[in-house]
């Protein structure tokens, strides 16, 4: 990934509107208490990972990192609070690990579980940390970059934003500008589908024979969707 060219790369954004999210819920059935609390973007961001490891071909007993961005600004965050008056960038990225047969091989909800627990994962003294760390190394990219999907939930970025009378927002998001950023991860960003319901389109940007491998093991976990699956990619105009 870190190593391929730009020109040998390919970006697509996917849409999973209510049908879609109801459909990869639906591997969830048998657990019924991740099947009704976990979220579009946890789910979302199981499947995406474990679909893009199996795509990538990595060896079962290679390690594959998660890395969840996260808005320390968020109302989650009640131990850190962001000095009044600072107006930079403030987030913190926990980090989730498996091999890439542990991920692959379990049933999706543990994948699911994975990632809400890298969410809930942060303290205070892990914030302190990763701050600690990012200011004494200095490098980029970061030692342990290999091998890592970056998510990223931008979905409620553009909301409460004042109007200008120009027309009604519907979508929002951040183009993938071919940098280490964008090599690495996905965001996740709110859009009408053709239905006009609220859906998410999710970023990916990989090799071009990966993508292909990749949109195949997605539409696997859509299949009750096959034929919807013309409506699931978006290509990028970028």
């Amino acid at each position: 990934m870190l190593s391929t060219p730009m020109d040998d790369m390919v970006v697509q954004y996917f849409l999973f509107g209510p049908r879609e999210i109801a459909t990869l819920r639906g591997h969830l059935s048998g657990y019924q208490l991740a099947a009704t609390s976990a979220t579009s973007f946890e789910l979302l961001t199981a499947v995406m990972w474990r679909c893009r490891t199996t795509a990538l071909g990595y060896e079962s007993h290679q390690r594959v990192r998660l890395m969840v961005t996260m808005n320390a600004r968020g109302k989650w965050n009640h131990h850190t609070l962001i000095p009044r008056g600072y107006y930079g960038n403030a987030h913190v990225s926990p980090i989730a690990e498996a091999t890439a047969g542990e991920l692959c091989s379990q049933p999706l909800v543990h994948t699911v579980e994975l990632v809400r627990k890298t969410k809930l994962s942060v303290t205070k003294e892990r914030m302190e940390s990763m701050v600690e760390t990012i200011a004494s190394t200095r490098q980029w990219p970061p030692p342990m970059m290999d091998r890592i999907y970056e998510v990223s939930d931008t979905k409620w970025i553009a909301t409460n934003v004042t109007q200008f009378g120009w027309a009604e927002l519907v979508g929002g998001g951040i183009p993938l500008a071919g940098d280490l950023t964008s090599k690495l991860g996905s965001d996740h960003m709110r859009c009408k589908n053709q239905d006009g319901q609220h859906s998410t389109i999710v970023s990916m940007l990989l090799p071009k024979p990966v993508m292909e491998k990749f949109s195949s093991e997605l539409s696997v976990w859509l299949m009750n969707n096959r034929h919807d699956e013309k409506n699931l990619v978006i290509l990028s105009s970028l």
